[in-house]
């Protein structure tokens, strides 16, 4: 088996072990857990929401099958686990053959799309009903 062959393999198989394992420490080690994490500087010292206010909880919501309020404390993390599975979908379909691209390469999509996560972390700041609290 060529070198590139057993990269695809473990990248293709990683999520079915790391998704489950991620979601048995967090739902165990959740209390344990949140001791340890600081306070979001950029908060404490600004008064500013950061890009990665909320993500925390977002994954703890998450873990415990809350989706809408898991979208309350971070909405773009579901923008990144779309992004992470249709690479995913890219990589399994490159494993049988099929050389399809579902996201685009193009730069403008990823301008468009990092534009709108800076929008979305500018207007949080402004709408209460956005704010991850």
């Amino acid at each position: 088996m060529n070198r590139k062959k057993f990269k695809n393999i473990i990248f293709i198989l990683s999520p079915l072990i790391l998704i489950p394992a991620a979601y048995l420490i967090v739902s165990f080690y959740r209390d344990r857990i949140s001791i340890y994490i600081p306070p979001c500087l950029i908060r404490t010292f600004t008064g500013i929401y950061c890009p990665g206010c909320g993500a925390t909880h977002c994954i703890y919501e998450l873990s415990s099958g809350h989706i809408l309020k898991a979208v309350k404390y971070n909405a773009v993390i579901f923008g990144l686990i779309v992004y992470a599975v249709l690479l995913w979908a890219e990589k399994i379909l490159s494993a049988f053959g099929k050389n399809i691209k579902i996201i685009p390469a193009n730069h403008a999509f990823y301008a468009v799309t990092a534009g709108i996560a800076v929008l979305y972390f500018i207007i949080r700041n402004f709408i209460p009903l956005l704010a991850p609290v």
